[in-house]
């Protein structure tokens, strides 16, 4: 129970990493979390998957770690991982989790201001993933580690997109070693939906099929409908 602590701290503070929310936002220059924060009002609950409805639930057995967290960002750009970040956004609500191997995932419902707004926010987060193979690969050279980054967009939908990335991991925003981290984000009307989870090699004997992100895309699109 101890390892689960650390880590929701561990995830709710870094979106899925092992930085800080200072380290963060110098990475990209984007802007961290505010170390506290207003518990805001919670419109966006009833569109978040449930635990056992986040990918490869049966397996990962994700459990909530810490109650969700609402803030106002207007003006804010949020990091999401090395490469994507998220703009224009009104409210944000997190919600962390950690599977049966104490590995974290994360789950973010972004709120804006017209759904154009929204469309474009996820529009910017696809293009950066597409090019994430490419900064993945420079932040690897930097650290004098293995290069050997792979991106791959899984799936897509008119409403959203799947991203899959096997690489060494820079310690940072991300668990240093071997992983292999997925991506989903979704965009209905106003809202966007961003789901990300990581999958240590050292902790993982049989890797996630991405043959079911398609399924994933469709159930989060639902939800948020």
């Amino acid at each position: 129970m101890g390892a689960l602590i650390a880590l929701a701290v561990l995830v709710c503070a870094t979106g899925c990493s092992s930085a800080s929310p200072t380290a963060a936002a110098a990475l990209t220059g984007a802007t961290a979390p505010p170390a506290t924060t207003g518990s805001a009002p919670s419109p966006v609950s009833a569109v978040r998957l449930t635990a056992a409805q986040l990918p490869d639930g049966a397996a990962e057995k994700w459990q909530s770690i810490a109650p969700p967290r609402t803030q106002t960002v207007t003006g804010r750009t949020i990091q999401v991982n090395e490469c994507a970040t998220v703009h224009g956004a009104v409210t944000w609500q997190q919600q962390a989790y950690a599977s049966t191997f104490q590995t974290p995932a994360e789950q973010d419902v972004f709120t804006f201001a017209s759904s154009s707004a929204a469309h474009a926010a996820r529009l910017s987060l696809a293009s950066q993933m597409d090019g994430c193979q490419t900064r993945s690969r420079t932040l690897q050279a930097a650290a004098h580690i293995a290069v050997d980054a792979k991106v791959t967009r899984t799936a897509a939908t008119d409403a959203g997109s799947a991203w899959s990335r096997q690489w060494t991991g820079v310690e940072g925003l991300s668990a240093a070693g071997p992983q292999t981290d997925h991506l989903y984000a979704v965009q209905v009307g106003d809202t966007l939906a961003v789901i990300h989870f990581d999958q240590w090699a050292s902790a993982h004997p049989v890797v996630y099929d991405t043959r079911a992100d398609l399924s994933l895309l469709s159930a989060v699109t639902r939800q948020l409908s």
